[in-house]
């Protein structure tokens, strides 16, 4: 496509965004289009505005930005753009915790990292954190909510997001929440960790 730029703006949408909801309409350049060169019989591929691949795209690329961000300021071992979270609201990130504060310093630059991450939730080495199940595990059993999650009010959010307020020209606002799912330093009294079963060998009950 080869075409120019102009100065004008008009209405687009609203279209399905990926959070597979309306997004708002907004006001985009108008391109003039001059030429368009194509092979015989083209095959025009577009993305599905909402699935997998639109998704992928979109989130994947925020991984490294939080990995980066979140590595400045104490270990950070993995990070996942959750599809529950439209792959783009919400992330969960490993860490190896070696303070009492890296998580809550992580959760902050996570949501420096990616402005329109809105939830995201901190586990230990020991979490799967592609692995849900071990996930809320480790929030049901490493988490105090008055004193292990955190919330930010009135930051920028996300257009994506339809809860999010709305000030005409202005950016969204929302808020954010972390929650720290890490085990507490220092606090040894407690089995914090799942306890594996003992091999056994059925051979010796057989025979």
């Amino acid at each position: 496509l080869e075409g120019r730029i102009t100065k004008e703006r008009a209405p687009e949408g609203p279209f399905l965004d990926i959070t597979e909801t309306y997004d708002m309409e907004r006001e985009q350049p108008i391109i003039e289009v001059k030429y368009i060169t194509h092979r015989r019989s083209p095959i025009y591929q577009a993305l599905i505005p909402g699935k997998s691949e639109h998704k992928i795209l979109m989130g994947m690329p925020m991984e490294p930005l939080i990995y980066n961000e979140v590595n400045k300021i104490c270990k950070c071992l993995n990070v996942y753009i959750t599809p529950g979270g439209a792959s783009w609201l919400h992330a969960i990130i490993q860490i190896k915790k070696e303070r009492d504060d890296d998580a809550k310093k992580a959760i902050e630059a996570a949501f420096k990292a990616h402005k329109s991450l809105k939830h995201c939730i901190i586990v230990d080495e020991d979490i799967n954190i592609y692995d849900m199940e071990e996930v809320e595990w480790a929030i049901a059993t490493r988490v105090q909510a008055d004193e292990d999650i955190y919330i930010y009010r009135g930051e920028r959010g996300s257009s994506l997001d339809p809860s999010a307020k709305y000030i005409p020209g202005e950016k969204p606002i929302t808020a954010k929440m972390g929650i720290d799912a890490t085990i507490p330093l220092g606090k040894k009294d407690k089995p914090f960790k799942k306890e594996k079963y003992k091999q056994v060998n059925v051979e010796e009950y057989l025979s």
